[in-house]
């Protein structure tokens, strides 16, 4: 007959290990676009914008070519829970910045996640969650160069008043 203490033992590790999800592969988050600035312009606008957002090392290579750290999250009293349990994600960047004449460069931004759910996981690739997205990347760097093409004003998000 099985004792009652290794019923428990088994069952709370059908529990934990058990109720893990699996992770979907997702591929990286890419944006290509053409910019209306120089290609120093740009990469000073890309510098400040990851800079800020905190991800680790961003230091041009060849001139043109950038690979991040990973991003820092904001350190908080519940860390140990959230990374141990909850599970967290984590992002890198890369960049490229080529000049097309005076005037104008074209950037590729890609943006990566990965994400586990519990301590017990490993890191896998997962969907980039919409702060750290490249698009949201690439409105911020609008914003920095001051390229945005349209410009919001309480008319224009609201309707016009009759």
């Amino acid at each position: 007959m099985i004792r009652k203490d290794y019923l428990a033992i088994v069952a709370l590790a059908a529990a934990t290990f058990g109720c893990a999800g699996v992770q979907h592969s997702a591929e990286a988050d890419v944006v290509e676009v053409t910019l209306p600035a120089s290609a120093d312009r740009v990469k000073a606008a890309v510098t400040k914008v990851l800079a800020d957002d905190d991800y680790c090392c961003v230091d041009w290579k060849d001139g043109a070519q950038l690979k991040t750290g990973y991003r820092g999250e904001q350190p908080s009293i519940w860390d140990w829970l959230v990374r141990g349990r909850l599970g967290v994600v984590r992002s890198q960047a890369e960049a490229s910045v080529t000049a097309e004449n005076d005037q104008s460069s074209r950037l590729r931004l890609q943006v990566s996640s990965e994400g586990k759910q519990t301590m017990f996981d490993s890191w896998g690739p997962t969907a980039t969650q919409v702060p750290q997205s490249a698009q949201n990347k690439l409105r911020l760097i609008k914003n920095e160069l001051k390229i945005v093409q349209t410009t919001y004003t309480t008319d224009t998000f609201y309707g016009q008043k009759h």
